[in-house]
């Protein structure tokens, strides 16, 4: 367990520079006089980044800080036993939110010390090596599967209607690894508190199906307001904003309901789960548009690079 997590922390930030050094990034300069001002935009490397402008690359450096911390925090709770368990879901769930955004903007290099805090937390509620194994494999399979689902259902909304509004499916991914991270919180949890470590791929299915409910009903509402006539109709902002209000309201209703009926949680700690949940999606989310959308310049992979219509390029 604790060469697990060792390997967690080791790897963390190896991964981590793995992803930002080949990166290409924007540099905004901004001067002002005493009768006018602008902005300029250079594109700099990782390294002349940290010498010219170490301001706006600090967001990814301080989230790569704040994952090597949860590794550690989830380690040093792990080793408490019982009483730690809380802590080392806690911190596993939010390691999961930190770097969902990152998995699908850059590529998926940090799921691999997540998956050795997963297993490290395994091992600590009794699991052998092999049932270990099984476990990282069926979650592997159950997000395959939820993303292969979620782009059966971009291509038929493609066919159908055209491009998805924003222009790409960036929101469409961002969401599902948004929901991923969730399912892994869940999942923690639910095995912390009852000591079964198969409770991790049922955290995962649950939270595959609420967040895909609250999706599916917001996107099929959607439908008489964004497409009145088949085609989108761009009416600004105001209806995408609505559209993600209507979405946080219905991922805390589905959460709340699945949570209550498939675990047996009360309904007032079910609704508490359900709206922390949500709200760690939505703020993962904003940062992950905030930190990334004006620093990046190397184009954007998708999930599922092999396959057509994928793209998540502006």
């Amino acid at each position: 367990m604790r060469l697990l997590v060792l390997l967690a922390v080791i790897a963390t930030p190896v991964a981590g520079l793995a992803l930002l050094v080949p990166r290409s990034f924007v540099a905004t300069h901004c001067f002002r006089t005493a009768t006018f001002g602008g902005c300029s935009s250079t594109r700099e490397t990782f390294v002349s980044m940290l010498s010219n402008a170490p301001e706006q690359i600090a967001p990814f450096l301080l989230a790569l800080g704040a994952l090597c911390v949860l590794a550690a925090v989830t380690g040093l709770a792990l080793d408490r036993g019982a009483p730690g368990l809380a802590t080392a879901a806690l911190a596993i769930g939010a390691y999961a939110f930190v770097i969902a955004g990152v998995s699908i903007a850059l590529g998926p290099y940090l799921l691999v010390p997540l998956f050795l805090l997963v297993a490290a937390l395994a091992r600590a509620l009794g699991a052998t090596n092999a049932q270990v194994v099984r476990l990282i494999g069926r979650l592997s399979v159950l997000a395959l599967g939820a993303f292969a689902a979620a782009y059966g259902f971009a291509q038929l909304w493609a066919s159908r209607l055209g491009a998805f509004p924003g222009g790409g499916f960036d929101i469409f991914w961002l969401y599902l690894a948004l929901a991923s991270a969730a399912g892994l919180a869940i999942g923690a949890g639910l095995a912390a508190a009852r000591g079964r470590p198969d409770e991790i791929a049922r955290g995962l299915v649950l939270s595959y199906a609420a967040f895909g409910v609250a999706g599916l009903a917001v996107a099929l509402g959607s439908l008489p307001i964004l497409y009145p006539k088949g085609t989108y109709a761009s009416l600004g902002l105001a209806a995408l904003w609505g559209s993600l209000e209507w979405l946080v309201l219905t991922n805390v209703v589905s959460s709340t309901l699945v949570l209550r009926v498939a675990t047996n949680l009360r309904w007032s700690s079910s609704s508490q789960v359900g709206v922390g949940l949500t709200l760690a999606a939505l703020f993962s989310g904003i940062a992950t548009a905030v930190a990334f959308g004006p620093l990046a310049v190397t184009a954007v992979a998708p999930p599922l690079l092999f396959l057509p219509n994928t793209s998540t390029l502006p």
